[in-house]
């Protein structure tokens, strides 16, 4: 099911997306928005290391490989997470334009 956001026309979307610039600049959510990036970049270089570490390193590899699919799996979790999040607040900044 599509959101109110996601209907909307391209010149919409942007207004929509300047008013959530403005409202949540430099607020508790951006910061965590922040934190979740570092968290994707960090689990995917660490699932990268460790499997070029385990074929250069290791005779049997299977488990290195199975923590870096899972790594990768975090890092898209998170990823995802944070679109559904980011997505809920412009429909919710969309529905209150709406309104007005």
């Amino acid at each position: 099911m599509k959101k109110y956001y996601q209907t909307l026309n391209s010149n919409a979307k942007k207004e929509i997306k300047e008013q959530y610039k403005k409202e949540y600049h430099h607020s508790e959510l951006e910061t965590r928005f922040t934190r979740l990036n570092i968290y994707i970049v960090l689990a995917l270089i660490s699932a990268l290391v460790l499997i070029i570490l385990s074929y250069q390193y290791e005779k049997n590899h299977i488990y290195s490989i199975i923590i870096a699919i899972i790594l990768v799996m975090a890092a898209l979790t998170f990823l995802i997470g944070k679109y559904f999040i980011k997505l809920n607040i412009l429909n919710k900044i969309a529905l209150k334009s709406q309104k007005k």
